[in-house]
């Protein structure tokens, strides 16, 4: 397995393009690979370094890496490795994804993370291959050394539903997410303690045996529940770990706030997700549903991948998907909230306060766990996918927005991990530093070769000022692009930028169009150009210098 580490100040290669953010550290792998490291966020810590909760894969005999174990990497302030590691145990396998990580008041480090019995029968590890396989799932809160590995371990035992149904087209595709099992869908930490929720599932055999269960609880660094409480979630199968992520629960003064995409029982058919409130003993209080009637929603809509942040004026940024139609086509938006989520509004629908979509005729996903976080000057960042595609991977882009207070927009920037080649890159979560800078955590696909790539990127916080062109190109980031590429009779132009020229060349450098640029998006007609590659740049008229150039691309046909 190979790994490429960029360090402040130095020159980072890969696919003979020059990379210059102020760190990246990226694990490479391939498909003849037989183990894999998957980044999902990062925690920074109190010595300055940064924990990265991750998910340590094999590859099993689907021809994938799959049931994967929780695992931490460290890496310092300037982007490199420190340490690695992951916690096995035989016929399990990590059913929360990556572990949830924490400092106690010594600056100890501790990861929370869950283990059920793995059901990937094509994998060494599948649980009926042990003379004493697994009936049970665990909760377990682990203690690392300064070398990440389990100093100290507090586990939490619970039988579960094991049954198999062999021959379902569900259970032979995704055997571990059809089983029964216990999963965390959120922590954090609270008050010098962890409190979270999780979720225990029954299997699915076609029909669901019973119903899944949601969890609320307390713990201490010791391993101790201090407090629990469980409700009947009216539904069974394991549906509810395919849809949550990791960041669904707030708090406030008064009570904890669990976001989900349940809308039944709205007043409307514009509700698409719901609020449930908890008094802080984790007693239920009532359901308020999230109303997307004025705000650009359809009716029976309805919200996934969701994934919140508390703003500083007690209302809640969400960031989520949304699968819909032109009645011909197939597509996915992204959409950034502002919730007024006040638990004494009257109506039982909460208001959106104000809203962003983002999204092309394509398919388009927000981050996966965490797509918005604030800066200190209560700036707002919002990174999504663009172009990502529908079944089948289309080269696509990272987009990081700086928006203000009101969601108006400070700069929009995309990032593409290899601007010379055809690369899905995608984002699963953004953190704001101490320092201010911004961290994304992504997944890389070469459309052309079996290399793919997870990274994590550090960018400063002065490459997102918009009207310093030069800071942002000189860390990677680009104030337009060309979709989709390659593409058709259309050639779209996404930017930020206004009254702006768009100009495209031929590879012979004949001029064939230029136009102006006044929307976010401007599509070109291409039906009567060869194909080929072109070359597209947009510029700024200036009156000393006459036209400036700030961007320019390649565009195939």
């Amino acid at each position: 397995m190979k790994k490429t580490l960029a360090l402040l100040a130095l020159v980072f290669l890969l696919w003979n393009n020059t990379f210059s953010q102020e760190w990246e550290n990226v694990f490479e792998y391939n498909n003849d690979d037989y183990e894999c490291t998957k980044f999902f966020e990062v925690k920074e810590l109190s010595d300055g370094n940064i924990g990265v909760p991750s998910c340590y894969y094999y590859r099993s005999g689907y021809g994938d890496f799959y049931s994967g174990h929780p695992g931490v990497v460290k890496i310092s302030s300037d982007g490199t490795e420190l340490s690695k590691n992951y916690i096995y145990k035989e016929g399990y396998l990590g059913t929360s994804r990556a572990p949830f990580l924490f400092e106690n008041s010594e600056g100890d480090l501790f990861a929370l993370t869950t283990f059920g019995p793995d059901h990937d029968y094509t994998y060494f590890n599948y649980f009926k291959n042990f003379d004493n396989p697994p009936t049970d799932a665990i909760i377990g809160l682990y203690k690392l050394d300064e070398n990440l590995q389990v100093e100290k371990s507090y586990e939490h035992s619970y039988p579960i539903d094991t049954f198999e149904f062999r021959g379902d087209l569900m259970w032979d595709m995704w055997p571990n997410e059809t089983s029964g099992n216990i999963f965390i869908i959120s922590a954090f930490e609270d008050e010098g303690d962890i409190v979270g929720a999780y979720v225990k599932s029954v299997s699915k055999s076609p029909d669901y045996r019973g119903n899944d269960s949601l969890f609320f609880f307390r713990m201490n660094f010791d391993g101790e529940f201090l407090n629990k409480k469980g409700y009947d979630l009216g539904a069974g199968g394991g549906s509810w770990q395919t849809s949550h992520r990791r960041n669904q629960i707030i708090k406030t003064g008064s009570h904890y706030m669990y976001y989900s995409f349940d809308r039944a029982g709205g007043e409307s058919a514009f509700v698409q997700g719901s609020v449930k409130y908890y008094d802080l003993d984790f007693n239920y209080i009532t359901t308020k549903y999230i109303d997307c009637k004025n705000c650009g929603g359809y009716p029976g809509e309805y919200l996934y991948n969701i994934a919140v942040k508390r703003s500083d004026h007690n209302t809640t940024y969400l960031v989520s998907d949304k699968d819909d139609t032109d009645g011909s086509t197939r597509y996915n938006d992204c959409r950034l909230y502002e919730i007024n989520d006040d638990i004494n509004t009257v109506s039982d629908n909460l208001t959106i306060e104000r809203y962003c979509h983002r999204g092309t005729q394509d398919w388009d996903a927000s981050a996966t766990y965490c797509g918005v976080d604030i800066a200190d000057d209560n700036t707002i960042f919002f990174t999504y996918q663009l172009c990502k595609g529908y079944v089948i991977p289309s080269n696509s882009y990272v987009m990081i927005e700086r928006l203000d207070s009101e969601f108006g927009n400070i700069s929009t920037l995309y990032y593409d991990i290899s601007e010379d080649e055809e690369i899905a890159t995608a984002v699963f979560s953004i953190h704001i530093t101490e320092d201010q800078g911004v961290i994304i955590c992504g997944y890389a696909d070469d459309l052309n070769s079996d290399t793919d790539y997870y990274y994590i990127t550090k960018f400063p916080a002065s490459a997102f000022n918009p009207d310093n062109i030069e800071e942002a190109h000189a860390h990677n980031l680009h104030l337009a692009v060309a979709y989709p590429n390659p593409g058709g009779d259309v050639m779209n132009i996404r930017t930020g930028l206004r009254n702006a020229v768009l100009s495209v060349y031929d590879l012979q450098g004949r001029k064939i169009h230029e136009q102006e640029i006044t929307d976010d998006v401007t599509s070109v007609d291409a039906s009567n150009w060869q194909s080929g590659t072109y070359v597209w740049k947009l510029g700024i008229r200036n009156e000393v210098l006459g036209m400036k150039e700030v961007e320019s691309g390649k565009w195939v046909k």
